[in-house]
């Protein structure tokens, strides 16, 4: 490689720089990439490092081709598809939104939930949602709850609380609570309060166990057990929600989806992996998918 200029500036140091400034990459991100310190590369991009030169290099190399690799080979995104589980949990949501409600929909991993949430909060800018984390406590509920209200989420929990009913009331939002069997009963029955007093929706979308838990410690749950205007559970994706989403993914392939069924077993999860799979075998083979790149997607998938 030839040497620094003048100026000590390499030529890999101008590529570097070109991918940097195209992809909007700062140097802390790509001193993380590469396992530098950010001051590590910051002399080397300046003509100053006294370190190991040559391993340094190889490592920007390397960042450079990762990048022109995932220029070239993009992730592979699957629009979303209104399916009739989609449709179920939008009208449970749409329910909560415009009555106040508290509402539940479950399901098991797969069914749809979250794209399907995800999906209503985008088309509807008032709503709040939130995706609970294993471990949530009822302060890390509120204190996120807080600051999607415009908040600065640094109070106590009864002051962020109070915050939120104050801000929320008369609003007709709608706070959605992904993956709900995180959170404990605390978290739940603040939750019950907002709803009380602010009289807006909530939607809880959850795994069949939390409806189950709800039922079976009603002592426990009791304020919010006795609230609970209507609850929806999902069902597998039928098959003509797996013949649109399989031929909107990948058109011009008829019956191709019947593959596609036969290896999801009705999961929307499984199902969006093994199209997104079969695409990328597809692309790297130069060829059309084909029911056996399904087959041989599904041999890779963990189930």
């Amino acid at each position: 490689m030839k040497g620094p200029n003048a100026r000590g500036i390499t030529p890999l140091v101008t590529e570097l720089q070109q991918v940097m400034q195209k992809r909007e990459c700062t140097q802390a991100a790509v001193a993380r990439a590469i396992g530098y310190s950010g001051s590590a590369l910051n002399q080397w991009l300046a003509g100053k490092y006294k370190g190991d030169v040559a391993t340094l290099e190889h490592a920007v190399r390397g960042f450079i081709e990762r990048d022109s690799e995932k220029a070239r080979n993009r992730r592979i995104r699957l629009k979303f598809t209104m399916t009739s589980t989609a449709r179920r949990v939008f009208d449970a949501a749409r329910m909560c939104h415009l009555d106040g409600e508290i509402g539940v929909v479950c399901g098991e991993a797969g069914a749809g939930k979250t794209i399907s949430v995800k999906e209503y909060a985008s088309r509807n800018s008032d709503v709040i949602l939130v995706e609970a984390d294993l471990g949530y406590t009822a302060l890390d509920l509120f204190r996120e709850l807080h600051k999607k209200c415009g908040f600065d989420g640094g109070c106590n929990l009864n002051k962020m609380k109070d915050d939120i009913i104050e801000r929320l009331r008369d609003s007709g939002r709608l706070i959605i609570i992904d993956e709900a069997e995180h959170l404990p009963v605390r978290a739940l029955d603040l939750l019950r309060r907002v709803n009380d007093k602010a009289e807006v929706g909530i939607l809880f979308c959850g795994l069949a166990r939390f409806m189950e838990t709800l039922r079976v410690r009603q002592t426990d749950f009791a304020y919010l057990y006795t609230r609970i205007g209507f609850r929806i559970t999902l069902d597998s994706l039928q098959a003509q929600d797996i013949e649109t989403i399989v031929n909107e993914a990948i058109p011009g392939r008829d019956g191709l989806w019947r593959t596609f069924q036969e290896e999801c077993y009705g999961n929307g999860r499984i199902l969006g992996k093994l199209i997104t799979r079969s695409l990328r075998l597809a692309e790297l083979n130069g060829v059309p998918v084909t029911p056996e790149m399904a087959r041989e997607a599904a041999k890779m998938l963990v189930m």
